[in-house]
């Protein structure tokens, strides 16, 4: 058991890769909070990990209020008096609308979830949890979208961006304290949002894959994996780092220099 008796708090974990980050981690010997606005879903996550043999409770929040990230820190030390992984990965963003179409709403609500809520759990974790045990990991989800610009994706861009140098300062602060901070830039990821999105026309699967050099997007699985090494003690020495698990999309320029001359020739 990878993660036996440690205590790990991922947000957003009532669906998506937050989902399979929990359930994961619960198979690997963590206890799991499951914190989530959505509560049937996070009960339903419970359930299902509970039924493996798991050992999971739910904490229903709204990362954009300070006061319930404040509340979740102290229903986890209530309920297992310590805290050893903080994964957050709840997110909202606003898409599909060039720079100067954003309204003010949604670029704050996007800053509010996406990144405020990341640097205020993991202030709330520290000072409470962490430095008081002498040790912890903490774990953001980021996106290869925080690393490059993408088209009409301004606010998730720079949620993203954001999210990573929040990552590296937290790490650099803390490294002598026992507290490693890491970030998984996920490339396309079909998870149960992704597949709306594709229904209703938001996304191309097609389009969407052809600039990943493997030709698919990952399962959600798959960058859980990713979170687990993370969470887990082989990841000792790391920290500070933003760890990209994005089928090679990052590792190619973008240019196509002549027809046949892409990933198929």
């Amino acid at each position: 058991m990878r993660l036996a008796d440690k205590v790990c708090v991922v947000t957003g974990s009532a669906s998506g890769i937050g989902e399979a980050c929990v359930k994961t981690y619960a198979r690997e010997g963590g206890k799991v909070v499951i914190v989530d606005r959505d509560l049937e879903g996070a009960q339903r996550v419970a359930g299902e990990i509970r039924g493996a043999g798991g050992v999971a409770e739910v904490f229903r929040a709204n990362v954009a209020r300070p006061e319930e990230l404040e509340a979740m820190v102290g229903f986890v030390l209530d309920r297992f008096g310590r805290l050893d992984v903080l994964h957050n990965n709840a997110m909202y963003s606003v898409f599909s609308k060039r720079t100067a179409d954003i309204d003010l709403r949604g670029w704050q609500l996007t800053l509010d979830v996406s990144l405020t809520a990341y640097w205020y759990g993991i202030k709330v974790a520290i000072n409470a949890a962490m430095l008081p045990q002498g040790k912890g990991s903490i774990i953001n989800t980021a996106s290869t979208s925080g690393l490059f610009g993408d088209y009409l994706q301004c606010a998730y861009n720079v949620a993203k961006a954001g999210v990573i140098n929040l990552t590296r300062v937290t790490a650099i602060e803390y490294a002598r304290k026992g507290i490693r901070c890491n970030a998984i830039c996920p490339g396309p990821t079909l998870t149960e949002g992704m597949k709306v999105g594709i229904e209703k026309g938001y996304s191309d699967a097609g389009y969407l894959t052809q600039g990943v050099p493997m030709g698919r997007m990952a399962t959600p699985q798959e960058i859980a994996n990713v979170g687990l090494f993370l969470a887990s003690d082989e990841s000792s020495f790391v920290t500070g780092a933003a760890i990209v698990a994005d089928g090679g999309l990052s590792a190619h320029s973008g240019m196509r220099y002549a027809p046949g001359k892409g990933p198929d020739w």
